[in-house]
């Protein structure tokens, strides 16, 4: 019996040896060595003229990317931010006129697109606000007056031309836009369709394309079911579900589709739980928890939910770690 147990533990012992050898067991990671984070939270830090990654709410894996001007790695007032599936990083650099693609945090593979000059409308872009892109690498950005796609190419290769452009520049009383129309967020759905918040006429828009087929508006002014106040980022899940930063309500709202179906609000004005500070950028995450940049508090703030679940902020009021100047554009990836 005795020597049938030794037997037993000997061939134990073996195959656990053979399983460790042929990598079939789990080690631990080496020191020093760790996983990357599933997904990771960008941030444009508008008045620190920076973009922020952080890998969770912790502020865990703070790193920023920018200064002051317009060169290489500098921004002036950032807007929009948009990180695609290859984590290359899009940045609307609003008071440059410009747009920035970036391979990493480091800057590396810099591309720009737009100059700010003193002579009106000599850019593609004036003061660029929400900026996205498909899964081609076309860009869309939406500015103070239009609605621009910049061809993956020319973005690559960082030069004009190869632009379409949406104007309500000269046609702000169309028969389809019986109102001024001033983009400012900008999302995309997974069928390509193309979103945009209207802060002139209170209200969110979405088109099948860029000629503005299948025009679809909703909102007007006010702070009920249905109304705006300086809507600004916007954002779209997996499911259809829209989001808006309603900022001058002080509030976020999700709606269903475009007929304002499912309508939730969340938000008064303030600096406690379920409170914001004309928040400005929103997004999503795969787990459906929704992300504010609450600008006006210098923070952002990650909910399970639209009942406020699981409320968390970072920040405060400042240029260092954990520290924002009116975080402005937000995005997860």
């Amino acid at each position: 019996m005795r020597g049938r147990l030794l037997g037993l533990l000997g061939a134990m012992l073996l195959t656990i040896q053979i399983g460790i050898i042929g990598g079939s067991a789990q080690t631990p990671p080496s020191p020093g060595t760790s996983s990357p984070p599933s997904f990771q939270i960008y941030v444009t830090d508008f008045t620190n003229a920076r973009v922020v990654r952080m890998d969770d709410m912790t502020g865990a894996g703070w790193t920023t990317l920018g200064t002051e001007g317009s060169g290489t790695n500098q921004f002036h007032e950032p807007r929009g931010v948009f990180v695609d599936a290859a984590r290359r990083i899009y940045v609307a650099d609003s008071w440059n006129d410009r747009i920035v693609r970036m391979d990493d945090m480091t800057g590396k593979g810099w591309r720009r697109i737009g100059e700010h000059s003193s002579y009106l409308f000599t850019s593609p872009f004036n003061a660029p606000d929400g900026i996205a892109a498909d899964e081609g690498g076309n860009v869309y950005v939406a500015d103070a007056a239009c609605i621009t796609r910049v061809t993956s190419n020319r973005m690559s290769q960082g030069e004009l031309g190869g632009l379409s452009c949406l104007s309500f520049r000269f046609a702000l009383f169309s028969a389809r836009t019986p109102a001024p129309v001033s983009p400012g967020g900008l999302a995309l759905d997974a069928m390509g369709r193309i979103y945009v918040t209207d802060d002139a006429s209170f209200r969110i828009i979405r088109m099948d394309d860029m000629k503005a087929a299948g025009w679809t508006p909703i909102g007007g002014p006010g702070n009920g079911a249905g109304q705006f106040r300086y809507p600004r980022g916007i954002a779209v899940d997996s499911t259809g579900h829209i989001y808006v930063a309603d900022s001058a309500n002080d509030r976020i709202v999700r709606i269903d589709d475009m007929t304002g179906a499912g309508w939730r609000s969340l938000g008064t004005h303030g600096n406690g739980t379920n409170q914001f500070s004309a928040p400005i950028g929103i997004a999503v995450d795969e787990r459906s928890r929704i992300y504010v940049a609450d600008s006006g508090n210098h923070r952002i703030v990650r909910i399970d939910d639209m009942t406020g679940a699981g409320w968390t902020t970072l920040g405060t009021l400042g240029d260092g770690t954990d520290q924002f100047g009116e975080p402005f554009g937000i995005y997860v990836r």
